[in-house]
């Protein structure tokens, strides 16, 4: 089992090295998106950093949702830990066939997940499903800063993080692709945004 399967070291790593970057993204969500109130689903959501993050910032009520148990049982720690199990709730999920009704969401966000869809097609059309109409989601992976993404780089090559560096490599999204599913699942209305923030994609889901 590597980093990327085991929800211990992934815990670990994100409340240790990668605990700054969930701050930053989660601002930069709600700066660019604006939504601070309703239903938000966090994809992919891991140890629930993410979530707790938005949480923090906003008045969302948040399912975290994971296709692990695992992982969905270190995100209930960690949001019992912060005090926050009334606003986010943990969900066993998979996001090609996601548990909500249609036009459940008014934000769906998720970072780091998407290498790990297997089918990117069939996963954005599932976003799309699940979010309300003027609904929208933030979807893809970085660090939030050029800066901080160095910053980190650094931590991880020192000798005290040296066997994690050796059992984590970081995924990368092909942007082609990744663009290509998101017009496949018959997106039209959504912005790439490939900066010092990493590669997102922002889709807005129009009242028809």
């Amino acid at each position: 089992m590597n980093m990327e399967t085991d929800p211990f070291k992934m815990d670990a790593l994100y409340k240790g090295a990668f605990a700054p970057i969930y701050p930053l993204i989660a601002s930069q969500i709600t700066y660019k998106i604006g939504v601070k109130e309703g239903i938000c689903i966090d994809v992919g959501a891991g140890p629930a950093s993410l979530s707790i993050a938005m949480a923090k910032i906003t008045n969302l009520k948040i399912y975290a949702m994971d296709v692990k148990e695992e992982m969905c049982k270190a995100a209930e720690r960690n949001i019992t830990q912060a005090e926050l199990s009334e606003r986010i709730i943990t969900v066993r999920g998979d996001v090609h066939h996601m548990p909500f009704p249609d036009n459940t969401a008014d934000l769906v966000i998720s970072r780091g997940s998407i290498p790990f869809w297997k089918d990117l097609k069939t996963a954005f059309k599932e976003i799309f499903r699940v979010l309300k109409p003027d609904g929208a989601a933030y979807v893809g992976g970085g660090f939030g800063s050029h800066l901080l993404k160095e910053k980190l780089k650094k931590g991880l090559n020192n000798e005290k993080n040296k066997s994690m560096e050796n059992n984590f490599k970081i995924p990368k999204i092909d942007i082609d692709k990744l663009v290509k599913a998101v017009n496949k699942a018959g997106i039209n209305n959504y912005i790439l945004i490939n900066d010092d923030s990493g590669l997102w994609v922002l889709i807005k889901k129009s009242i028809d």
